[in-house]
């Protein structure tokens, strides 16, 4: 029997199971006998309708067949589709009758005509943004299996060209296209098995495996046919006798984070070094752009393309995760020429600290109570706006927290009618240290 286990640092892409009538996320189920489109097919000739905030309530795929028709699949929850709808717009308007920009939703017609109503952010632009959508869809959806939003799908002279993420429908591609220039973006796709290694040597396969020397690690540039990974695969299996670590499509920043977090012994949800916080990370390189991505970097999409990696190592036996993490970070250090560690240094704080009263106002975590290191992590050091947080306080509780402003005074308001503290000072905390290898 193989036991899998796998650890997210992050948030990962929850599986998603096929019912009788809709998947988990609550969209319909395929429409039988569909096959679905890959990049080069030719889209059939089928009639789009249920659309919304359109001069036509259906289209036919065919009347674009000297255009270019791009879906864009979204829901009310994708935070991302929804800020980009006003640059659609935008780019509707720019590129006029050579291009349709349509947006698809599984979701019923009510919900979504009270959301375009609704919406404050759609609706503080003059005009109001109130995009193109297809709605209660499940036939394009059989066409183009997805998990996650946004999906994009760019069919041009009637062809299947791309399918990729929202980042890529800009002015630039779009007229790239248009021009029938060639083009070469990354595929998005939603499914992919994360236990398979990377390497398979055919026939010697199970005598390797079988072999006491058996190990091996692998690293890539970005992979472009993988979908974006949040987290390390850790997979030991008892059948084969191996244990696997895998990271897909991470920055070089990322990788040592979720590697050296798993290095530590007594790990725990409160752990402060879980959290990126700008003060926890020290690059001492001489190219600090290879490592996690800027704006003034220029385009997200190549960078990507340039610095992310995938990694892999595979060793014989059933393993500790921590053990293996910290052979990985070895293995990559030696690879990349650095040298990536915990260090203990002198930072400017804030610091939770306990009065001489009684801390007051209290409630379980188990019944709602917010815990000191919740404060931490999420109302400070997930923001990035202040020096990283620590608790020196010694309460385990939950706290009954009031609204307040989101200043450190108002927090720290708060925090004096519990009966503690938030000051700022120096201390010593861990933090994560790549330097060039010497």
């Amino acid at each position: 029997m193989k036991l899998t286990t796998l650890f997210c640092c992050f948030l990962l892409l929850s599986s998603i199971t096929q019912a009788q009538d809709s998947d988990l996320r609550g969209r319909p189920a395929f429409i039988p006998d569909i096959a679905e489109l890959k990049i080069g097919d030719h889209m059939p000739d089928i009639v789009i309708d249920k659309i919304i905030n359109n001069d036509t309530r259906s289209i036919r795929t065919s009347d674009y067949k000297n255009k270019l028709l791009v879906l864009d699949f979204w829901d009310t929850t994708c935070t991302v589709c929804i800020a980009s709808m006003p640059k659609l717009d935008s780019l509707q308007k720019t590129f006029g009758d050579q291009v349709k920009l349509l947006s698809v939703t599984y979701q019923p017609e009510d919900v979504i005509s009270k959301f375009f109503k609704t919406n404050r952010f759609l609706n503080e632009h003059n005009p109001p943004v109130h995009r193109a959508s297809v709605v209660e869809d499940r036939l394009l959806r059989s066409y183009f299996h997805y998990i996650t939003n946004p999906h994009v799908v760019w069919i041009y002279k009637g062809k299947v060209v791309a399918i990729t993420g929202g980042e890529y429908i800009t002015a630039k591609n779009i007229q790239t296209l248009l021009d029938d220039k060639p083009i070469d973006w990354a595929l998005k796709t939603d499914f992919f098995d994360t236990t398979t290694p990377f390497v398979t040597i055919n026939s010697l396969w199970q005598d390797a495996t079988n072999s006491p020397y058996y190990s091996y690690s692998v690293m890539t540039g970005q992979a472009t046919s993988v979908p974006e990974q949040g987290g390390i695969n850790f997979q030991q299996d008892s059948i084969d006798n191996y244990t696997r670590i895998a990271i897909f499509n991470q920055d070089i920043y990322a990788t040592y984070q979720m590697l050296l977090y798993n290095t530590k012994p007594d790990r725990t949800e409160q752990d402060d070094v879980y959290v990126p916080h700008p003060s926890r990370i020290v690059l001492e390189v001489s190219d600090p752009t290879r490592y996690s991505y800027k704006k003034e970097y220029g385009s997200f999409v190549d960078w990507n393309r340039k610095n992310l990696i995938c990694y892999e190592k595979i060793k014989r036996g059933l393993i500790d995760k921590i053990v293996l993490s910290k052979d990985a970070i070895q293995d990559l250090n030696f690879r990349l020429g650095i040298n990536g560690r915990y260090e203990k240094r002198k930072v400017k704080c804030l610091i939770f600290v306990k009065t001489d009263k009684p801390v007051t106002d209290t409630l379980s975590i188990e019944k709602g109570g917010t815990p000191i290191w919740s404060l931490v992590m999420m109302r400070l050091d997930m923001s990035g706006k202040f020096p990283p947080a620590i608790d020196e306080t010694g309460f385990s509780g939950g706290l009954k927290i009031q609204p307040y402003d989101g200043t450190i005074v108002g927090l720290r308001k708060e925090m004096q009618r519990h009966g503690l503290d938030l000051i700022e000072g120096e201390r010593k905390i861990e933090v994560i240290v790549i330097s060039d290898a010497k």
